[in-house]
């Protein structure tokens, strides 16, 4: 796991596309109207973008280098890195991982 600001972080795949799910989809069959409660398979590509994009941008910044130079020692954080952090935690996409002594 990486570390950053102190705490451990995963990526909850399931979540993504959970965030990105289109509810309520509309189908029409037979002149009938019909409505699709799962959203199985209908995903709001805007709202993907946005995500794949928040997570290059997490992923790409990080820097695998000695703990002097690390991302989080004397390196400045870019506002777009500051935003896609802070975007991922507030949807739930970027979870801190509890350790044992946490819980």
């Amino acid at each position: 796991m990486v570390e950053l600001y102190g705490k451990h972080y995963y990526i909850d795949l399931d979540a993504v596309t959970d965030r990105c799910r289109i509810e309520g989809i509309k189908k029409y069959d037979d002149e009938e109207e019909e409505e699709d409660e799962s959203g199985s398979g209908s995903l709001n590509i805007f709202k993907y973008e946005i995500i794949k994009l928040c997570l290059e941008r997490i992923l790409g910044e990080y820097n695998d280098g000695d703990e002097d130079s690390a991302l989080f020692g004397t390196k400045v954080i870019s506002p777009s890195f500051k935003i896609a952090f802070n975007t991922l935690i507030k949807y739930e996409i970027l979870i801190e991982e509890l350790n044992e002594d946490d819980e």
